[in-house]
């Protein structure tokens, strides 16, 4: 952000060759429309190198362009109906599809970020924690297939759990729901 703060077209460009197609993704979640979505997101990369100086992003530069795609394709629905009356209903409507919409981007950002941790594990830590998420095997059955101890198995499991919990920690998530399996490992 910092290179892009000061001119560096090279910045803009990696960061446009990173986001531009989730933008256009998030963005025709919205509008259902290919090349307005299109627009919309190249409005956001000319926004993003005019106003680059002015610029404070609190969270990730990911969030922040998803929330300006956003916003921008909800503007473009408000400002293309055609038929005024019903207006409460529609921007009901239009909210529970924005928030929908947003647990559905917030939890693959999440997902990714667990499977990112999971990925940094230590190989054997992540072989233990795969075959008891993933593969549902008993601790008794990874202690004989791997051919160790059931406190090391537990051991291996707390340890990824705790790395885990951190991560999604960072991210604002409560770690509670980890516990209930709404996410996949």
């Amino acid at each position: 952000m910092i290179a892009l703060k000061n001119g560096d077209e090279h910045a803009l460009k990696a960061i446009f060759n990173q986001y531009y197609k989730y933008l256009i993704v998030t963005a025709n979640n919205y509008i259902g429309d290919d090349q307005k979505a299109k627009d919309i997101v190249q409005d956001i990369f000319f926004e993003l190198w005019k106003k680059r100086t002015q610029i404070n992003v609190q969270s990730s530069l990911k969030a922040y362009l998803r929330r300006a795609a956003i916003n921008r394709s909800l503007n473009y629905i408000k400002s293309s109906r055609r038929f005024q009356f019903g207006d409460t209903v529609l921007d009901m409507e239009l909210k529970d599809r924005e928030e929908r919409i947003d647990e559905v981007l917030e939890a693959n950002d999440l997902q990714q970020v667990i499977n990112h941790t999971i990925d940094q594990l230590p190989a054997r830590c992540r072989l233990v924690f795969l075959l008891s998420r993933k593969e549902n095997f008993s601790h008794k059955k990874i202690a004989a297939e791997l051919n160790i101890s059931m406190k090391t198995i537990e051991n291996q499991i707390t340890k990824a759990l705790k790395l885990i919990r951190k991560s999604v920690e960072k991210y604002g998530v409560n770690p509670f729901f980890l516990l209930l399996g709404f996410l996949n490992f």
